[in-house]
C-alpha cells in the first residue's frame, strides 16, 4: 500500500451561508491529494499529460461522516492498497484534528489522446512501491 497525506485550510469560499463546508469541495480535495500523490512517486500529472496519456475519473463516491467549517485545519489522506493492472483505486479518508469526517474513493483508468483505454503504463507501474 502507498500512501500520501495533504493537508489543506477550509477557505471561506469553500463554505455556505453556515459556515460549513459545502459538500462538492470534497472531492476537490480528493483530487488535490491525487496530485500531490502523484508527484510524492515521481509523476508530476503533467509529465504523464505530456506523454498523450490522462487519468480521468471513472466513478467517486464521498461518505460525510461529520461537517467541516471555515478555517478548519485538515488532512487528507490518499491511499492505493494495491498495484493497478487498468483501473486504479484511490482512497481517501479526512480528518480534522484526527477525527475522522469523510472518506471515499476514486476509480480511474489511463487513456491516451484518442480516448481509448490503455493499460498502466510501464513509467507509471515503475515508479510504484509494491512486491511483485
Amino acid at each position: 500500500m502507498m500512501t500520501y497525506t495533504h493537508n489543506i485550510k477550509v477557505r471561506y469560499a469553500e463554505t455556505d451561508a453556515m459556515q460549513r463546508a459545502h459538500h462538492s469541495n470534497y472531492l476537490i480535495w480528493f483530487e488535490a491529494a491525487r496530485i500531490g500523490f502523484l508527484d510524492q512517486i515521481g509523476l508530476p500529472y503533467q509529465d504523464i499529460e505530456s506523454r498523450g496519456l490522462y487519468i480521468p475519473v471513472l466513478s467517486a463516491e464521498v461518505e460525510y461522516l461529520k461537517p467541516t467549517s471555515f478555517n478548519d485545519n485538515l488532512s487528507i489522506q490518499v491511499a492505493l492498497k494495491e498495484k493497478p493492472k487498468v483501473r486504479l483505486t484511490f482512497q481517501y479518508e479526512i480528518r480534522n484534528k484526527h477525527e475522522l469526517i469523510a472518506q471515499g474513493s476514486t476509480q480511474h483508468v489511463f487513456i491516451d489522446k484518442l480516448n481509448n483505454v490503455t493499460r498502466i503504463p510501464d513509467f507509471f507501474s515503475k515508479k510504484l512501491a509494491f512486491e511483485y
